[in-house]
């Protein structure tokens, strides 16, 4: 099956492109994921967003001055100014709770969609790996290891 026709038959009512032989669907991950059928999925590669605070509207608006909130602005270096960064570690214990209850109810979805045996590549940050690795167990997949990335 082509990219093209993997998007039409999987995107359903969502945008879509076709990259080389993949394709990518914009669209809310849990409703797309409730939609599409089970098990038809050999493998799920992602890299989550895991800013809870700063994309409420009172952060954003402090990014876009430049300064305050809960943004890293790094300086600039040779001439390039860098893009902000979210401060992960500012999360308290609610916030964090809330991020583990989303992997929670997403693994559980993704585990509906992949068919058995399937693999989930997961790029996470040392700082939330733990919490989001434990919920992505508890939905019910198999944590089998993980890469420094370097």
């Amino acid at each position: 099956m082509t990219a093209e026709q993997l998007g039409q038959r999987y995107a359903g009512d969502c945008a879509y492109q076709s990259v080389g032989n993949s394709v990518v669907i914009h669209a809310d991950c849990l409703e797309w994921m409730r939609r599409v059928p089970g098990e038809c999925f050999h493998a799920i590669v992602t890299d989550p967003p895991y800013g809870l605070k700063e994309y409420d509207p009172e952060q954003l608006a402090k990014r876009s001055n430049g300064h305050g909130g809960i943004w890293r602005i790094p300086p600039s270096f040779d001439g390039h100014t860098r893009s902000p960064l979210p401060r992960f570690t500012a999360l308290n214990g609610k916030e964090r709770e809330q991020i583990e209850v989303y992997f929670q109810e997403w693994a559980m979805l993704a585990l509906r969609v992949l068919y058995p045996g399937g693999h989930l590549f997961l790029a996470s940050n040392v700082f939330l790996s733990q919490t989001v690795f434990a919920a992505l167990v508890r939905a019910g997949l198999e944590f089998r290891g993980r890469s420094s990335g370097w």
